[in-house]
Parts: C-alpha cells; sequence; structure tokens
C-alpha cells in the first residue's frame, strides 16, 4: 500500500490519483507520519458496497428463517395460531398482562 502525505496530496493529486486508478492499491493518507484517511478506486469501492449488501441481505434472510421456525415451534407447542402482530400489540398495550 503506498502511503503518502496530506502535503504531497496538495502538491501532486493529478498524479496520486493517476496512480490509484492505474495500480487500484488503496492509498494511506498521512498526517504527522499517522494514517487519518485512505483513498480506494470506485470499482474497488463498488465491490465493497455490494458485497455488505449481500451479507446483509443474507443475515436477515437467517434472521428471518430463525424467526419462522421459532414460531412454527411454539405453535406446535401452544396449538395457538394466534397472530403475532396482534399478540406484540396486546404485549405493548397491556392487555393480556397481569398488573
Amino acid at each position: 500500500m503506498r502511503m503518502v502525505s496530506i502535503t504531497e496530496i496538495r502538491r501532486n493529486t493529478k498524479s496520486v490519483l493517476a496512480d490509484l486508478t492505474k495500480t487500484k492499491k488503496p492509498i494511506a493518507i498521512l498526517q504527522r507520519s499517522k494514517p487519518v484517511a485512505y483513498i480506494i478506486d470506485a470499482e474497488s469501492f463498488n465491490k465493497m458496497h455490494l458485497n455488505n449488501e449481500n451479507e446483509l441481505v443474507e443475515s436477515r434472510k437467517k434472521s428471518l428463517e430463525k424467526i419462522l421456525s421459532l414460531k412454527e415451534k411454539v405453535t406446535r407447542k401452544t396449538g395457538l395460531h394466534e397472530d403475532s402482530v396482534k399478540l406484540v400489540q396486546n404485549l405493548r398495550e397491556g392487555t393480556n398482562r397481569y398488573e
């Protein structure tokens, strides 16, 4: 990974960006010898963003499958086929609660 100072970015922005698009390797921007930011090319960013979205979708699918599985188990054990929306409303509103 290439490292450049903020001063170099100011002086040679065009060449730094040209190198980035050519090599496709991230560039660390240093301030007082410490990384403060990273620059990546647009294609890599889009791939990374798409992968994160796909992971989120998969995670949501797994969570939904677990919820549906749990709902089936509860329905089998209790024999109740009550709509979960109504159940949550009742819990929120205090209906069927012993207060």
